[in-house]
């Protein structure tokens, strides 16, 4: 069969003859990477992780099917079980919790991590330093700027109707932060510099700066109003960020 995939068997792991992994790699027991993968220097993959899963169409037509390339950026970390799927740009120092799962036609910035147990549907864009918790669901389409904070159990929709085949994500602009256990409903725009309080349900656009919360989430007030328990102004967080989270006007890290 001229496609057949040639698997290289080492230290309990399996990688393609097709895979380029970088210098200082290290690739876990049990793990396997597919052909076209592309693993930068300083990487470390985690037991059971699975890098350039095939799509559907591959357990349809064998034969014929052509990996497309997927890249995982140098000094990054999978945790164990994680499974990345084929055709995926993922940059460097990246981060997975366990049992993540990312979908192909996906692209990933720089300095980005996804915690355990969180699903990227695929075709979904990521800038860069957005940090998402555990258990985060992003449907496909969605679309998330840098500096962006999901919090656990971040619900990201894209069917109004379900089950429909005219999908639409959701944007997420540049440093919002979304709380925990939200639900966003199909379409919306979270604005720049925008809160979502724990619990919304997000059925309308959120302006940018806007602090909303509720089911509907509604607006409450601006984010430079909201203010601690001793008074202390809060917002916008890049403003008032004390502890060094190694973003640029911290420190300096690839972009």
């Amino acid at each position: 069969m001229e496609n057949k995939i040639v698997f290289h068997f080492y230290m309990l792991n399996l990688f393609s003859e097709n895979a380029i992994i970088g210098k200082n790699c290290i690739i876990d027991e049990f793990a396997i990477i597919y052909p076209n993968v592309v693993i930068e220097d300083n990487t470390y993959i985690g037991p059971y992780s699975i890098i350039g899963s095939p799509t559907m169409n591959f357990y349809i037509d064998q034969e014929n099917h052509r990996f497309e390339k997927t890249i995982i950026g140098k000094n990054s970390i999978i945790r164990s079980h994680t499974v990345i799927y084929e055709n995926n740009i993922i940059g460097n120092n990246f981060q997975t919790g366990h049992h993540v799962t990312i979908r192909e036609k996906s692209k990933i910035g720089n300095n980005c991590s996804v915690g355990t147990l969180s699903d990227i549907q695929g075709r979904v864009e990521i800038g860069n330093f957005v940090r998402m918790h555990s258990n985060v669901h992003v449907g496909m389409f969605t679309k998330i700027e840098d500096y962006v904070w999901l919090f656990p159990y971040v619900l990201i929709t894209n069917d109004m109707y379900p089950p429909h085949d005219k999908l639409e994500g959701c944007t997420i602009k540049e440093y919002a932060i979304v709380g925990a256990n939200t639900t966003i409903l199909p379409g919306n725009i979270i604005g720049k510099n925008s809160f979502v309080a724990a619990g919304s349900l997000v059925t309308k656009n959120v302006s940018e700066g806007d602090f909303v919360m509720g089911r509907p989430a509604t607006f409450k007030k601006k984010i430079e109003e909201i203010k601690d328990k001793n008074g202390e102004l809060l917002y916008p967080w890049k403003d008032y960020l004390t502890e060094n989270r190694g973003y640029p006007w911290q420190k300096k890290l690839e972009r």
